[in-house]
This record gives structure tokens, C-alpha cells and sequence, in this order.
């Protein structure tokens, strides 16, 4: 009974529980020093960019798995851009991960995915940009 009220709560509000899971998320960097903080963001950057590889390769045709993979490999780009270069790139990535998220909506001529996702990813890559910038520049 728990897991079809967790379910259905999930399913109604996508959105929330995203950003839920993302300022749960976010404390974890606190526990972490500064550089490996920014190593984890970047890491999971990378591994976020990627997800969509996995639905084009479930659903989508080969211009879509084409595309996923091109999109999965300039986040990848972002994260080590963000660890060689200058770490304020991540951020600005989850922020256009978000955009890519809402690109994935329904209609899209982009691979096509459970409804509850777009929001729920997008919410989240908002919430930790938001949450990463704000911590990282307390931290200096």
C-alpha cells in the first residue's frame, strides 16, 4: 500500500519531488571538501547528461540515439570544462540540462519519454545550480 501512495503521489507532482530530491542532494557537498564537491557536481553532470542515452536506446530511432549521444557528450564536455577550466560551468550546465529537459516535453520531435520526467529532472538541475552556486560561493 506504501509504494502505490508513494507512486501516485510521485506521478501527481513530478516537479516536487524533483526538487525535493535535489536540496536532499545538495547538503551531501557540504560533508565534502571544496574540490571534491566540485569533482562530485561535475560527476554527476556527466552521468545526468546521460540518462537519455538509455531512453533513445530503449525508443528511439537512429537519428534520435544520434542525437541524445551528441547532447550526452557535450554535457560530459561541461563537466570536464568544469574541472579543468572553470568550475562556474557546471551550474550554467545543470541550467541548460533543465532546458533540455523541457525540450524533451510532449509533442517533441526528440526521443520520447515517460511524462514525469522532463519536469522531474528539470526541477532538479534548476534546484542544484541554484544550490551549488549559492554554496560555492559561500564557501569562496
Amino acid at each position: 500500500m506504501g509504494g502505490a501512495l508513494v507512486a501516485n503521489s510521485f506521478a501527481r507532482s513530478p516537479a516536487m519531488i524533483g526538487g525535493l530530491a535535489s536540496v536532499a542532494t545538495i547538503p551531501a557537498h557540504f560533508f565534502l571538501s571544496k574540490l571534491q564537491s566540485e569533482q562530485f557536481a561535475c560527476v554527476l553532470l556527466a552521468a545526468i547528461g546521460a540518462i537519455y542515452v538509455g531512453f533513445a536506446l530503449q525508443r528511439g530511432s537512429l537519428s534520435q540515439i544520434a542525437t541524445e549521444i551528441a547532447a550526452a557528450f557535450g554535457f560530459l564536455a561541461a563537466a570536464l570544462a568544469g574541472l579543468w577550466l572553470n568550475v562556474w560551468i557546471v551550474p550554467i550546465a545543470y541550467v541548460l540540462h533543465g532546458a533540455w529537459d523541457y525540450a524533451h516535453h510532449q509533442g517533441s520531435k526528440l526521443v520520447t519519454i515517460p511524462v514525469w520526467y522532463p519536469p522531474f529532472c528539470a526541477i532538479y538541475d534548476f534546484v542544484a545550480a541554484l544550490g551549488l552556486a549559492a554554496m560555492w560561493t559561500l564557501r569562496g
